[in-house]
């Protein structure tokens, strides 16, 4: 399906990610939606539900521009979902890990200007206790390194999630979580579970580099015992994709997901902490329509 070609639109911006990165380039974003036919109404959001309930409220088959971090973009997708409205995510985060794996442009103003060279498909969502996301969702180690890598005070872009992650190594202690993947328990003594939808995060990370977003499955990837440099090591392999050949490293597929831990921790998704362990995820095949370039990676 090709791209709307104008009609009603609306520009929801998150004024805190990226440090105010939307506020700076929503009135240039908004321009260029007008150049291309539309008629936007902009919307600086006061928080995630906002976001979700404005798309909710779009007219079906109209334009809905999120321009916004990776956890914003969820949630207006999580709206989407419900209107029927297409979404056209625009990149307003540190990390935009989303829009990276999609391979949209990381200009919001540019991926507006390139807008007709977009299809429409309908891709899936990932739901963490009925929470939508697009990307990753995540539990351990590398969920504390989010929680540093948020309350950073240096602008560190794309690595300020490496800079979590060294925090991280100092606090660290082991866990075992118990994983059931449709149905099938196994126990995982190690450092961190991901459960992936379009599958990276983290400002690069391919951490479930075979995900795809129309299969209707979930890609499940642990990494078991492993010294701190393994750990290290193990996520830099990820920046390629090349850490599911080692030894340690678990990997499967699913459509239900629970995890519990023998310790109190978050899940993440997308980089936001939706709540403390047990957690539920699960798959909304072909969920909401989604505007990407025609040959996206994240299809199979």
């Amino acid at each position: 399906m090709k791209a709307p070609s104008g009609g009603p639109a609306l520009l929801l911006v998150n004024p805190t990610s990226g440090r105010g990165r939307g506020l700076k380039l929503w009135e240039e974003t908004a321009g260029a939606l007008h150049a291309a036919g539309f008629a936007p109404v902009v919307h600086v959001t006061e928080n995630l539900q906002e976001a979700t309930r404005r798309a909710r409220e779009a007219p079906a088959g109209s334009l809905v521009a999120a321009l916004g971090g990776d956890g914003f973009l969820g949630a207006a997708a999580a709206g989407a979902r419900a209107s029927g409205a297409i979404l056209l995510p625009l990149a307003g985060g540190r990390g935009n890990d989303t829009i990276r794996r999609i391979g949209l442009d990381l200009d919001p103003v540019k991926a507006v200007r390139n807008l007709a060279r977009l299809v429409v498909r309908e891709l899936d969502l990932g739901l963490v206790n009925g929470r939508a996301y697009f990307g990753v969702a995540n539990v351990g180690f590398d969920g504390l390194a989010n929680e540093y890598g948020n309350s950073a005070r240096l602008n560190l872009g794309p690595f300020v999630y490496l800079y979590g992650g060294l925090k991280a190594f100092l606090e660290w202690r082991n866990v075992t979580f118990t994983l059931k993947v449709d149905g099938v328990e196994s126990c995982v003594p190690g450092w961190f579970i991901a459960v992936g939808n379009v599958g990276q995060y983290g400002g690069g990370l391919h951490i479930c580099p075979r995900a795809r977003a129309d299969d209707g499955l979930l890609d499940v990837v642990s990494l078991g015992k492993a010294s701190i440099l393994g750990v290290a090591l193990t996520f830099l392999r990820s920046y390629r994709g090349t850490h599911l050949s080692q030894g340690n490293i678990s990997f499967t597929l699913g459509r239900e997901i629970t995890i519990s831990a023998n310790r109190p921790l978050n899940i993440y998704a997308d980089g936001e902490r939706v709540g403390a362990l047990p957690a539920t995820i699960g798959i909304a095949p072909a969920a909401v329509r989604v505007l990407v370039p025609a040959h996206s990676p994240v299809f199979g």
